[in-house]
């Protein structure tokens, strides 16, 4: 566009230095090249989160805790393209913002407390104290630490090449986990151009971070608890809570993780409450505590939580009033503000308001979408400032985002970041100097909601695993021979169907009204559709406690969130459910060796344990517990045994046909099967004893007694044919019942009397 300043050349198409740079290093940036690093960039963002996991299967709903569950789509991708800045105009940049931090934070603690800027008639009274964001709440606080420990701020150009302002964020400020995700993600995509143009480093800045919010703790706590709080999945930034959770090593938490006790704030743990000393919020002001004035967004925030930091037990980082720095009605006054506060007169000028797409700069912009083309389009960078023991600390990088045509600059619609370079830095890259805080184990503290999603998690890939299996295992058998349908007049037919329904812990048969086929499809598709709901829930729990699981776990769960859409699609196919059931046993795999082996795991395998004992027991009852004739029995029995993957043991161990006693055994009884029954009693046993709870090793000995009871498997005890199999599956079935209502009311329900844990801090 004529007269428009563009980031890759001058008017005249001279290429400009720090673009020409970036250019060399990257080498082809024909449109080929750059789809196939855009397909990579997605692959990778799936692999930690940022893909699917969220944005694609955010479910209102858990199917196993109870209830329908719905989908939702905010995709968000990440351009191949780097924006890229130059590090001798980047250090005006980040002076520029380290001032902005500073007038700010100064400006929030003035308003809520002396109010110089008032008095002297910088700001006027009517203008202040009709902010929405003003909090006189805040105005007694005795804070700890400084109002704003995190701060980040947007800038653009303007078409004559000028950087503007365009918002502040102080109030929960979003964008360090993406800039840190971005980088990750071409670090991994393009590492010889990152080296090739001494792009400055900025992993550091969350080491930088992890420090400023250890020195905010309240005095004398020298290893404080630190959590990250969030709102849960359906906030648009989830991903990148938890993201930081996970690369600060801190919990993830929500409102209903925690509660305010004799003037503390306690995580609600496993082992009880346990004490909280900083909570690095990721929740606005007006979300954060429901007994404040202005409070919205019912069931979210902690009660109480702004008087208990009004005191010395705890830092709410940033603090609570921050929002006020982020009102564009103080901007006309903040010049005045600053020289009276700060003793300095603003570095940058803030953008106007009504400046629309064609005021701005443009930069190389990779398009993916419908026709993959190299475009131009504005781009709105945000920076990142931390406020560390010598002052602001600001990212050697940041955040890009791409606007759309008629985009308001605060608010992009086009969902697509960029990373940005800061390039032709002299020597090596900045390092920070942490101070590290004495080592203390917090292992084996676990929210309780964290507990609980990693059950859920288990039991749900379970559970799909069992409804694709059988609808594979079915569905094979009967192209192989579709005489099966008739034979010993239809006793194979309700097998099978009984079997999907046990598959899907429902029990429920299609309409005698249909024809065979028509039923049998009926259950092969209600089976499917219980496998892509599973999976949706497992994706979901997973989403929620991403700290927990290897980064490897997440490539698994990005292409399983896939396999959900086409099972709602009603691609079955072989090798569809094939490569579901591939993707299903690497989870396993990884969940078993890549997942720290403390009460979290326990109750991740807890979840698969007691779930896939109810899922052999189903199958069991629905194929084994009929008296049919041999000609059914033999391609039933392999089914039950083959979608409990135990058929090819069964052929090694006996050699023979399906004998039902035989198969009997090695599905309930042989404790070298690692399907059997007896086998997932032991690792239950092993797990109640681990957590030292008595009444649930109650429950397991009772199921265990009754899986060891004897039986006559060919005996037949009632009208229509059924054996005696299924008083001793009732049996075993129900203390396992039990001991799943007894978790859910021992561990994931609020206590009425909560024993609150004096650990220390």
């Amino acid at each position: 566009m004529t007269g428009t300043y563009d980031e890759s050349s001058t008017n005249a198409g001279v290429p400009r230095a720090s673009w020409a740079a970036a250019q060399r290093a990257l080498g082809s940036i024909d449109v080929p090249t750059l789809l196939a690093r855009q397909h990579q960039a997605d692959r990778l963002l799936d692999a930690d989160g940022a893909g699917h996991l969220v944005h694609e299967l955010a479910l209102d709903r858990n199917p196993l805790r109870g209830g329908a569950s719905t989908t939702h789509s905010r995709p968000w991708r990440l351009d191949p393209l780097p924006f890229v800045i130059d590090a001798a105009e980047f250090a005006f940049l980040a002076k520029a913002a380290a001032q902005r931090m500073r007038l700010l934070s100064a400006l929030i603690d003035d308003c809520h407390a002396a109010q110089r800027v008032v008095r002297e008639g910088c700001i006027p009274g009517q203008v202040l104290f009709g902010l929405p964001s003003f909090r006189p709440s805040s105005a007694t606080a005795s804070r700890n630490g400084p109002a704003l420990v995190h701060y980040a701020l947007d800038i653009v150009r303007d078409s004559a090449g000028v950087w503007r302002i365009v918002q502040d964020l102080t109030d929960a400020p979003s964008g360090l986990g993406y800039a840190l995700l971005n980088r990750s993600v071409l670090s991994r995509l393009i590492p010889e151009a990152l080296r090739s143009v001494r792009a400055s480093a900025i992993h550091d800045h969350a080491d930088a971070l992890r420090q400023a919010l250890t020195l905010s703790a309240p005095p004398g706590r020298p290893s404080p608890r630190i959590v990250v709080l969030s709102s849960g999945p359906t906030h648009p930034t989830y991903v990148e809570h938890s993201y930081l959770a996970t690369r600060l090593g801190f919990h993830l938490v929500e409102g209903a993780d925690m509660v305010m006790r004799e003037g503390r704030l306690w995580l609600r743990a496993l082992d009880g409450l346990e004490p909280i000393d900083v909570v690095y919020r990721r929740i606005e002001d007006a979300l954060l505590d429901p007994l404040e004035a202005g409070h919205r967004g019912a069931g979210t925030g902690i009660a109480g939580i702004v008087w208990g930091a009004s005191g010395a037990g705890l830092t709410l980082a940033n603090s609570f009033g921050s929002a006020l720095g982020e009102a564009s009605q103080l901007w006309p006054y903040l010049s005045a503000a600053s020289e009276l506060l700060i003793g300095e007169r603003p570095l940058l000028d803030t953008l106007d308001e009504s400046a629309g797409f064609a005021d701005l700069a443009t930069a190389p912009v990779f398009c993916a979408s419908g026709e993959p083309r190299l475009g131009n389009s504005p781009v709105v960078v945000r920076l990142q400032v931390v406020m560390g023991p010598d002052g602001p600390t600001v990212m050697n990088g940041g955040t890009g985002r791409v606007l759309a045509a008629g985009d308001d600059p605060k608010t992009p619609t086009a969902l697509r970041s960029k990373d940005v370079w800061v390039i032709g830095a002299v020597g090596a890259s900045r390092s920070y100097v942490v101070t590290a805080a004495p080592q203390v184990d917090f292992g084996t503290s676990v929210p309780t909601r964290a507990a609980a999603a990693l059950y859920w998690m288990g039991r749900a890939a379970e559970r799909a695993e069992v409804a694709a299996r059988c609808t594979r295992v079915v569905g094979a058998q009967l192209d192989q021979d579709p005489t099966l349908m008739a034979a010993a007049d239809g006793a194979w037919t309700a097998g099978v169907i009984a079997l999907l329904a046990a598959a899907q812990a429902t029990g429920t048969d299609p309409p005698w009204a249909l024809s065979t086929e028509q039923r049998i499809d009926d259950a092969l598709r209600a089976a499917a559709s219980t496998a892509a709901v599973q999976i949706a829930t497992l994706v979901q729990e997973a989403s929620t406690v991403r700290e927990y699981l290897s980064t490897a776990t997440g490539r698994i769960l990005g292409r399983l969130a896939q396999a959900h859409g086409d099972l709602i699609d009603q691609q079955r196919s072989s090798d569809r459910l094939d490569s579901l059931l591939v993707d299903l046993a690497a989870l396993s795999g990884q969940l078993m060796e890549s997942t720290f082996r403390g009460p979290a795991w326990r109750f991740l395998d807890l979840g698969r344990r007691l779930e896939r004992s109810l899922a052999v027991l189903g199958a069991v009852e629905a194929g084994l517990g009929m008296a049919v004739a041999p000609m059914a029995f033999q391609p039933l029995a392999e089914v039950v045994l083959a979608s409990h993957e135990s058929l090819v043991a069964y052929r090694r161990i006996y050699r023979s046909d399906v004998d039902r006693s035989a198969v009997l055994d090695l599905l309930t009884r042989n404790d070298s099967n690692p399907r059997s029954i007896t086998f997932q009693l032991d690792r239950i046993r092993e797990h109640v004893a681990g957590l030292a709870w008595s009444d649930g090793a109650a429950f397991e000995d009772r199921a265990s007694v009754a899986a060891l009871a004897p039986f006559e498997p060919t005996q037949v005890v009632a009208p229509g044919g059924r054996n005696a199999i299924d008083q001793w599956v009732h049996d075993v079935r129900t203390p396992l019942l039990q001991l799943s209502d007894a978790i859910v009311q021992r561990w994931f329900a609020d206590p009425v009397r909560p024993t609150i844990v004096r650990s220390g801090s």
